[in-house]
């Protein structure tokens, strides 16, 4: 008898610790929910409400087990302090985490059966050694461009400084290692390299933001556009500088001003803010951007989807990780200024926000965008190229 979608069972993988990977995991998990699939969720402590918020179940692993208590985020600096140079046969931090999770982990894939595993980008170690260990296909949900040997752009272009080995030598090796890729990514902002690998695919952008508890009024009262700035949910060092120069170059602009800020970020070190302005913690983004003029932002990957998707130009200053080579993309489609880290200061800021004003080529480039964005239905691709998998390693 064949199996139905509701006798399958899914198991995904996330971590506080990716930030920004673990969105695209939620929006597929919750699309094969709802296609009668039973997804589990497998995250830490600082996940749980996320991904109860999804309608997901999750099981929390212990807080000892967490990523953040292994992986020193100063790690790569401290190899570099110590005069060692990271190389492909530098051991894997990530790989040495995953092993140290078999004992709590394995008995919960036991328990669970998954046909398929679905791994955010930092737990793909895990991913890979589980999908070793009991036979179980996995597929990885890039949440960015494309990245690896082959890209259309270097790795000194596409990650500045120690993120290029980071994300080279410890996590390309587990993520090659998935029997399937899903970038979801748009496919026009970020072409495929030549000779892509059969089992990747360019599904779309996947987005998904938590409900809020109380929802923000604010954003419904009649008047001006919105201009918003948003940095990173995982706070990367001085990159509260962007706020700073933003919201002096907004000041006496013809916008009503939205900060949004992790709670992590020190809101005493703003100072007097404009009067156009309004601090806030989590907004989801698609509410402001319905009614947005501008985005300025660190270029992380994901408000910059969001803001291509509701057609909103951007101002970018890409300050860490893979952001150097998402804000050179937006650029060369036309609908982002961007700023380099070193130059960030209120004159360039300045400069950059009244060019995105004067030139209405930046909007019109970004409704363009969208136009071909809102048509796209990426988690049904997702599934179908999931329900692919799971029926191919089924029949082998």
């Amino acid at each position: 008898m064949q199996q139905t979608a509701g006798s399958k069972r899914i198991l995904a993988l996330i971590s506080e610790r990716g930030g920004g990977d673990a969105p695209p995991v939620i929006t597929l998990a919750s699309a094969l929910q709802k296609r009668g699939y039973t997804v589990s969720v497998l995250c830490d402590a600082k996940t749980e409400q996320t991904v109860r918020s999804a309608d997901l179940e999750p099981v929390v692993i212990p807080d000892q087990f967490e990523q953040g208590r292994h992986v020193d985020p100063r790690w790569l600096i401290q190899l570099k302090d110590r005069g060692e140079e990271l190389t492909a046969d530098t051991p894997n931090p990530l790989t040495i985490w995953a092993e140290r999770c078999v004992p709590i982990v394995d008995p919960i894939v036991q328990e669970i059966q998954p046909d398929c595993l679905i791994s955010s980008l930092f737990c793909t170690s895990l991913t890979n050694l589980l999908g070793k260990r009991f036979g179980i296909p996995w597929c990885f949900v890039n949440p960015s461009f494309y990245f690896g040997d082959h890209g259309i752009r270097s790795w000194e272009e596409d990650f500045v400084g120690l993120a290029a080995g980071w994300f080279r030598y410890i996590l390309l090796p587990h993520c090659d290692q998935a029997d399937l890729v899903l970038h979801a990514t748009d496919r026009e902002f970020d072409p495929a390299p030549p000779g892509l690998p059969s089992h990747h695919h360019y599904i779309g952008p996947l987005f998904w933001e938590p409900r809020q508890q109380e929802q923000a009024t604010f954003l419904n009262t009649p008047g001006v556009p919105w201009a918003l700035i948003s940095l990173s949910t995982v706070p990367m060092g001085g990159e509260l500088a962007i706020a700073h120069s933003a919201l002096k170059a907004l000041a006496e602009k013809s916008v009503r001003t939205l900060l949004t800020l992790a709670p992590e970020y020190p809101r005493k070190e703003l100072g007097p803010v404009p009067e156009n302005v309004t601090v806030s913690g989590f907004v989801p983004h698609g509410q402001v951007l319905n009614n947005a003029a501008l985005v300025v932002s660190h270029a992380g990957h994901g408000i910059v989807m969001k803001s291509l998707y509701h057609g909103v130009p951007m101002v970018l200053v890409p300050w860490a990780r893979d952001q150097f080579g998402v804000a050179a993309r937006a650029e060369a489609m036309g609908v982002a200024v961007v700023i380099k880290r070193e130059d960030c200061s209120d004159q360039q800021v300045l400069m950059a926000v009244n060019q995105v004003f004067e030139d209405e080529h930046f909007t019109q480039k970004a409704s363009e965008i969208s136009q071909r964005l809102v048509n796209q239905t990426p988690e049904k691709s997702g599934c179908r190229y999931i329900e692919e998998l799971i029926s191919y390693k089924g029949k082998t």
